[in-house]
């Protein structure tokens, strides 16, 4: 629905009546909040001035553009003199109102309502009027102006700029994007609007971790768990919008979290200790996830949808107009030829036919899993996750195996996504840098810098050993037939052999990413099991079958089964399924499993193979073993992830270069007396130069 060309008088006034409150609410909270101790009684009769603006804008709207009755306005003005009659019982006393309960939350309702009031008289005056009152109140850019204002009002109001009001402030404006505001608008202004969206939570996320790292203390627990789930709770609500149009889930989860966002800022979190134990983080990490899976979902679906309707549809519409207008002009220089041109005239219907057919289905973006290179943001939406999940609902008889399938392709299609991935990538990214600057041991500092620059390489341009490349684009770029297949195989083998196993699992894999920065350091594991160094090479197996299967497919000597209409090809299904599902659920519970459990347990068969060639040159050598024979600490072992013995290895040869070790250099930062190093070609090549 787009807004009329002609505004009224009716319509200007309503602009203005809400430009006015918006200029008395910043006013009166900046009084208030400014001068931080007022009188209880004061606070009471505020509330009520604030609601009787709520009212009458509610009662405009109704009464002016729905022609309403008179009787909705005393009625509702009663109902807002309730604060101003409970004042006459509240004690007059001076107090502090980010400190008192009751007074912090009368202001919060007392703002939300009337804000919601401003977007209903603006829905009321110019639209949208699409669902029903209360929708359309928080679903117009009235209510996402208010939203964004109000995040930058109260950041500049705080008296101390810190990580909480940088918080509070990404939350309430990543609210003034979600697409459901912008719905009057074309498809184009709502695809962006979602990704300015999508782009501050992203920011929001990164301050919740932070305040988890830095504020270890009710308030912190509070806010970054608070947030956490009302941004979950959001995006729900966005994949549900871009699946099923829905608008109540993120309306309600607009309405909601702001209530909440005013209660934050309006009433002070006492910032006192707290029994801190591993419970908070486990939560806050279950919470992002799942918010950013949740993210990372409706994100692709709506991007999916809007940009192939926008831009494959028009295309398809182009060429039918075109096949139309060749038909008719065939048929005018054929008209002497009557039974062919009725013959012909059969042709063009089914042509037409055909033709209208392909370019409906285009036009609802809809049960199309790629998007075609027609789509010049194929790039970024390349996929439809819900469209690839729902394919194998009735794929076959077997109901678990249609279950899994769906459960597969829900999360692969998702985790998989360029979308996700640069998400997930960004908000890693700073943690990894955060790393960086509290690192002490050059080699770990400049390895920190090579998986900031290495993974978002591999990421988008460089492909390895699947088509769909499990953590982004690129394999679908270069598509991976036998000979990229073994010549990436080979360039690992040769990368590990140079610089260890971390040259695939810290440069290529986004474990580096999830795993090695310094948030997820608290959920490295306390011990291991020995099962685990038999265990991988059970997990290699399954890689070596699906291989030599690719192979042999290659070679023409093999063909690959389907379920459904699918076509199950090994090496994809393989990496897939390894890298972008199991690798997901254990990622999901780290705290349960431990950082880097896929080198620890080997459930990452590439992982394994490339950590074959950490025995050629790569080790983790002690500069003086008697260091090492004397040391009563053993704190090298303590913050290594994997949980290899090193103090073993090194009293035995001097080194520690298992399998298993991925090079993140937590032994080498932590070690008391500065007595490990990396060892690989560049420290022999240094050697050798000095020598």
């Amino acid at each position: 629905m787009q807004m009329d060309s002609v505004i009224t008088i009716q319509q200007i006034a309503a602009l203005v009546y809400i430009l006015g409150m918006m200029i008395i609410n910043f006013g009166i909270l900046a009084y208030v909040l400014r001068k931080e101790f007022v009188n209880k009684k004061a606070i009471f009769f505020i509330a009520s001035v604030i609601l009787y603006m709520g009212v009458e804008s509610i009662a405009f709207g109704y009464i002016v553009f729905y022609g309403g009755t008179l009787f909705l306005e005393p009625l509702l003005l009663m109902i807002a003199s309730v604060p101003l009659l409970l004042s006459a019982t509240v004690k007059s006393e001076i107090i502090r109102v980010k400190s008192d309960n009751t007074s912090s939350l009368l202001l919060a309702i007392s703002v939300i309502f009337d804000e919601f009031s401003m977007g209903y008289l603006y829905s009321s005056a110019f639209g949208p009027r699409m669902y029903n009152p209360v929708i359309d109140a928080v679903s117009n850019i009235a209510f996402g102006i208010m939203m964004f204002a109000d995040g930058i009002f109260f950041l500049v109001l705080s008296r101390v700029k810190d990580i909480f009001e940088l918080s509070l402030a990404t939350f309430a404006i990543s609210m003034a994007f979600l697409p459901s505001i912008f719905i009057q608008f074309s498809k184009e202004i709502e695809l962006v609007a979602s990704l300015i969206s999508t782009t501050i939570m992203i920011i929001n996320v990164i301050t919740l971790y932070l305040i988890a790292i830095r504020r270890i203390n009710l308030k912190g627990v509070l806010v970054s768990l608070s947030l956490a789930a009302f941004d979950l709770f959001m995006m729900i609500g966005l994949s549900t919008f871009a699946v099923l149009n829905d608008m109540w889930t993120i309306s309600l989860s607009i309405l909601i979290s702001m209530v909440w966002y005013f209660v934050l800022v309006i009433r002070d979190i006492p910032a006192k200790k707290i029994d801190y134990k591993l419970r908070y983080p486990f939560l806050l990490l279950v919470l992002i996830n799942l918010a950013e899976i949740t993210m990372g979902f409706g994100e692709s679906v709506l991007g999916f949808n809007i940009t192939n309707s926008l831009f494959v549809a028009k295309a398809m519409h182009t060429m039918s107009s075109m096949g139309s207008s060749m038909n008719t002009m065939a048929g005018q220089g054929m008209h002497s030829m009557s039974s062919s041109m009725s013959s012909g005239m059969g042709m063009q219907s089914m042509a037409g036919q055909g033709m209208h057919s392909m370019s409906s289905s285009m036009s609802s973006g809809m049960m199309m899993m790629r998007s075609p290179f027609t789509n010049p943001l194929w790039w970024l939406f390349p996929l439809n996750p819900y469209a690839m999940g729902t394919m194998f609902l009735h794929a076959s008889s077997n109901l678990l195996l249609n279950a899994f399938m769906t459960s597969y392709m829900f999360v692969m299609a998702t985790t998989m996504s360029p979308f996700y991935v640069i998400m997930m990538g960004a908000e890693m990214a700073f943690l990894v840098y955060e790393r960086f600057k509290v690192s002490k041991n050059s080699q770990v500092k400049k390895w920190a810098l090579v998986i900031l620059v290495g993974i978002p390489l591999f990421v988008v341009a460089i492909p390895y050993y699947t088509n769909y490349y499990v953590f982004g684009m690129s394999g679908m770029i270069f598509p991976v037939t036998l000979l990229p297949f073994v010549v990436s195989l080979i360039a690992i083998a040769l990368a590990t052999s140079l610089f260890g196993r971390r040259a695939y699992c810290n440069t290529v894999c986004m474990a580096a990413h999830m795993w090695t920065n310094v948030f997820y350091d608290q959920f490295k594991p306390k011990k291991t099991s020995k099962i685990w160094e038999y265990m991988r090479w059970v997990f290699l197996v399954p890689m070596v079958i699906a291989f030599s299967l690719f192979v042999l497919m290659e070679l023409k000597m093999w063909s690959p089964p389907k379920l459904g209409m699918a076509k199950i090809d090994p090496l994809n299904f393989y990496g897939m399924f390894v890298l972008n599902y199991v690798w997901w659920f254990f990622y999901f519970l780290t705290p349960v499993f431990g950082a880097y459990s896929c080198a620890r347990q080997g459930w990452c068969g590439f992982g394994t193979f490339a950590g074959i060639f950490n025995k050629v040159l790569f080790k983790i050598r002690a500069k003086d073993v008697e260091t090492c024979r004397t040391c009563q600490t053993k704190s090298c072992e303590g913050a290594c992830p994997v949980k290899i013995p090193i103090s073993v290895d090194v009293l035995q040869k001097g080194y520690s270069n298992r399998i298993s070790c991925v090079g993140c250099g937590d032994c080498v930062e932590a070690c008391t007396y500065n007595n490990l190093m990396i060892e690989d070609i560049t420290t022999r090549f240094r050697q050798g130069v000095k020598v």
